[in-house]
């Protein structure tokens, strides 16, 4: 458990607040406490299950405090319980709303590289768009596909579309991806190509500068 919490760098603003709130939603559920942050306390007239909650309810303040740096941890110290701990740095850095992660979506275009190609950060892109749009419309999920075919190469997006029932278009994110892998794979491998027929065109001159030095030096 120590080692657990060792791993954890201490939040110390809002770059890594993501991370941070994953690894610690790790350990909590490890040690067997998260559920102290989203579910009620016993009533107290049952004693032992109320000893135990309180038990449960330190250590997970404990570790969420433990895991904030020397700067932020004075803001924290004064909520008395885990899930108010929780809380009040959740509402300090986690501000990325819908309404945000779906305005980051709908202004996101694909970049690829001046000679056409696919940088080798497309799929990056790819997954990097589908999760602010799922995050941005979690409940709409034709809506993010449909968008994000508008978004995608013209040759990805065609061979990606599917009909849907009611007989629009859209894009399927599993078709999407199965392209988008083979897309980026023939452009990595036209790509090596070129940079194979253009070593193989310097060595032949090479040779051909070679030989020719060679029959010079023979006349001479």
């Amino acid at each position: 458990m120590a080692s657990s919490l060792r791993s954890i760098t201490p939040l110390n603003g809002d770059g890594g607040y993501l991370r941070w709130k994953e690894s610690m939603l790790l350990l909590l559920n490890t040690v067997g406490v998260a559920h102290v942050l989203s579910e009620d306390p016993p009533s107290s007239g049952d004693g032992e299950a109320a000893k135990k909650w309180a038990r449960e309810d330190a250590v997970c303040r404990g570790h969420i405090l433990a895991a904030l740096s020397d700067r932020l941890l004075p803001d924290y110290a004064r909520h008395a319980t885990g899930r108010a701990v929780w809380r009040a740095v959740a509402r300090t850095y986690d501000v990325d709303t819908p309404s945000v992660s779906w305005r980051k979506f709908t202004e996101l275009e694909f970049k690829v590289s001046d000679g056409g190609g696919a940088p080798s950060s497309f799929l990056e892109q790819l997954a990097h768009a589908e999760a602010l749009g799922h995050a941005g419309q979690p409940s709409l999920p034709d809506l993010v596909e449909y968008t994000l075919g508008q978004k995608l190469p013209a040759d990805v997006a065609s061979r990606a579309t599917v009909v849907l029932s009611d007989g629009s278009i859209s894009v399927s994110m599993d078709k999407a991806w199965e392209v988008a892998r083979i897309w980026v794979k023939n452009r990595i491998s036209e790509e090596d190509e070129l940079n194979v027929r253009a070593a193989m065109a310097e060595d032949e001159e090479e040779k051909g500068f070679m030989c020719c030095k060679m029959g010079n030096n023979i006349t001479k």
